[in-house]
């Protein structure tokens, strides 16, 4: 993860949105506490961000319900800024393309970045 961190810092520059999937969104907080600046970032089923803090940079987070390693209902409620539970998904619903929930969370994306 370290070093996927450091990538990213010495890739991208500017303000850019990051999507990341499972672990690819933990990399991607991680990024920002390590002082990387995105315009804002999304994490879809990236369970490993209930060991993480709170982050400046604009966010939100998708989990399925039936993920059991999901974070907890006090993380969601206190660390990222937006956060969905789809019922009836686990944690690779994004891999399902016509998925109710995978429609959302695209939706959703698109929505917040087309402000």
């Amino acid at each position: 993860m370290d070093e996927v961190v450091r990538v990213l810092n010495q890739t991208l520059n500017g303000d850019c949105v990051g999507i990341g999937y499972s672990a690819g969104g933990t990399a991607l907080w991680r990024a920002v506490v390590a002082g990387l600046s995105f315009a804002s970032i999304f994490c879809i089923s990236s369970t490993r961000l209930r060991e993480e803090a709170s982050i400046s940079t604009p966010n939100q987070v998708f989990f399925g319900a039936d993920d059991h390693g999901r974070p907890s209902s006090e993380w969601l409620s206190s660390v990222p800024d937006k956060f969905t539970i789809f019922e009836n998904a686990g944690h690779t619903y994004y891999l399902a393309p016509t998925s109710e929930a995978t429609n959302a969370t695209y939706n959703k994306i698109a929505k917040s970045i087309n402000r």
